[in-house]
């Protein structure tokens, strides 16, 4: 009887095929979670897993450096080398970041904030003194 080498290079390829699937995953989990730290737009997420995924297979230490290196670094780069294709009118960088400064939103240097109540009662002030005698009620 003949021994047939095809159904070892089958499972051999299939074995091939899960570990490159597998190494895939976890490429694009790793890219992910950088991009989720980082605040980059959701629409720009699956480019930049594509180029971290494509940096892995061409260089296996790549996704140690990864795992130790500041990652912001790597999503500039992406940009610098990608950016250019992903430009939409709203993206002049790939981070998804409020530019209002924080001090706008608690107490810790800028104005307290002010109720709806007392923003309509500061207005009407505003108009008596502007306008005079027209919004006081005891003159009508």
């Amino acid at each position: 009887m003949i021994d047939n080498p095809l159904p070892n290079q089958v499972m051999r390829q299939m074995d091939e095929d899960a570990q490159a699937e597998k190494f895939k995953e976890h490429c694009y989990t790793l890219a992910k979670t950088i991009c989720k730290e980082h605040s980059v737009y959701e629409e720009l997420i699956e480019s930049f897993q594509e180029w971290v995924h494509n940096y892995c297979i061409d260089d296996s230490d790549f996704v140690r450096e990864i795992s130790s290196n500041n990652n912001k670094d790597l999503i500039d780069d992406w940009w610098e080398e990608k950016g250019e294709d992903l430009v939409d009118a709203d993206w002049t960088t790939p981070y998804d970041i409020d530019p209002t400064p924080q001090y706008l939103y608690d107490d810790s240097g800028g104005e307290p904030p002010v109720s709806a109540e007392e923003y309509a009662r500061n207005s009407l002030d505003s108009k008596r003194e502007s306008h005079g005698h027209r919004y006081y009620s005891s003159n009508w």
